[in-house]
């Protein structure tokens, strides 16, 4: 298994060199970046957030809290602000070639935190703008990127329903028009939804999806799927088990646009480690983290669902969301956390999501969202509720 995942990591990096080389061909030592690409853009935008919140279960993480009472926390951060690089190589036979590198300043350390990697990616595309291939840290081609519409958070996780991930990986496009089909093998081996172990001691298996969609001026949507055939060794001073956490996952999202109006809806349904659930435990106060554990045996089943709408009135925009989703103990992996049998119960989540925004003009916004999310199935989960207010205050460049 080490060998097999030495030789994928190999590959994926020798790939990454030549897509580098080929966006970079006349690269000399002692260029500037300028003088290697055809033309560099800098980009990004600072962010600035502020309000108040106690949504401990907020953005599909499934807690476990001793206490159903918890403090409400003032907040307030400048980190989400993020910084981008686009580089467009010179073109070699018709075929294009560009780079991108972004981060942000998200992470341990306050207002200190430094600036860290989100992206890091080189596309190559053919002549008839047919095929788009990818090397790098992208995000997956199963994530709920339409979601973003109707929320203003940059988790990714914004309720219940969607999924992210963003990983080490390689994909591949293939237009028809306005549909397409594409294929990614990425790194199944952060904690996070989609990519698998918390824990050091795993096997570094690769996950596999397939997808397929449709986009025009006033409907797009696709149509996921993922197998990730992975093994993790937990630490027998956390929980004393071994899983095997082979899964998969089936997913899409869509978007219908009638201005100004626009109606969304996404779900998954699958099990195991293509999905993972992490489970946090809090002291009696709900304050610092006691622990953070994952589970996610091949046994655990789930399922998610989102609805959404927006409207844009000029310089206004107004959306609104409601998921749903449950994840089942299949074998009791979870009986570790909780100290008992659990066999058959399931976590449900349910996340409410409104928000305004108002274009100040094209660089500048500012928006206002609530949050509500509640936890039910599990004892340990009843009447565990959180709610956020946070006004965002948004500067591009």
């Amino acid at each position: 298994m080490r060998i097999k995942s030495f030789l994928i990591s190999l590959a994926a990096g020798i790939s990454l060199v030549i897509g580098f080389a080929l966006c970079c061909p006349v690269a000399q030592a002692g260029e500037f970046v300028t003088r290697i690409a055809d033309k560099v853009e800098f980009s990004g935008f600072a962010r600035f957030i502020t309000g108040f919140s106690d949504n401990l279960p907020d953005d599909m993480h499934n807690i476990i809290s001793d206490s159903s009472r918890h403090d409400t926390s003032f907040i307030t951060s400048a980190g989400f602000s993020r910084l981008r690089f686009t580089i467009t190589g010179p073109e070699v036979e018709g075929w294009k070639t560009r780079g991108f590198v972004d981060g942000d300043f998200r992470g341990s350390g306050g207002d200190g935190a430094k600036l860290r990697m989100r992206q890091a990616w080189v596309g190559i595309k053919d002549p008839n703008d047919h095929w788009d291939i990818y090397f790098g840290q992208k995000e997956s081609i199963l994530d709920s990127m339409i979601s973003y519409k109707y929320t203003l958070s940059l988790e990714g996780l914004i309720g219940a329903g969607t999924l992210y991930q963003r990983s080490p990986g390689m994909q591949i496009f293939r237009h028809f028009g306005p549909y397409h089909i594409a294929a990614e093998v990425m790194k199944a081996s952060d904690a996070g939804p989609g990519t698998g172990k918390l824990n050091e001691n795993y096997s570094d298996q690769p996950s596999c999806t397939v997808r397929t969609g449709y986009k025009d001026d006033a409907l797009e949507g696709w149509l996921a799927f993922r197998y990730d055939d992975s093994e993790e060794s937990y630490e027998p001073d956390k929980l004393g088990q071994d899983t095997n956490n082979a899964g998969w996952l089936l997913t899409g999202e869509g978007e219908w646009q009638i201005h100004p109006f626009a109606l969304y809806a996404t779900g998954y349904i699958g099990e195991g480690s293509a999905y993972p659930h992490i489970f946090r435990t809090f002291d009696d106060d709900g304050g610092p983290l006691s622990g953070l554990t994952m589970i996610n045996s091949n046994k655990d089943e789930t399922w998610g669902a989102m609805l959404g709408a927006r409207v844009t009135i000029d310089k206004f925009a107004f959306a609104a969301s409601f998921g749903l989703a449950e994840v089942e103990d299949g074998d009791n992996s979870w009986a570790a956390i909780v100290g008992r049998d659990t066999r058959g119960e399931s976590l449900k989540e349910t996340t409410v999501r409104g928000n305004a925004k108002y274009n100040w003009n094209p660089a500048l916004w500012f928006g206002l969202e609530y949050v509500h999310s509640e936890l039910s199935g599990m004892p340990e989960a009843d009447n565990y509720k959180g709610d956020s207010c946070l006004l965002h205050v948004n500067y591009s460049f």
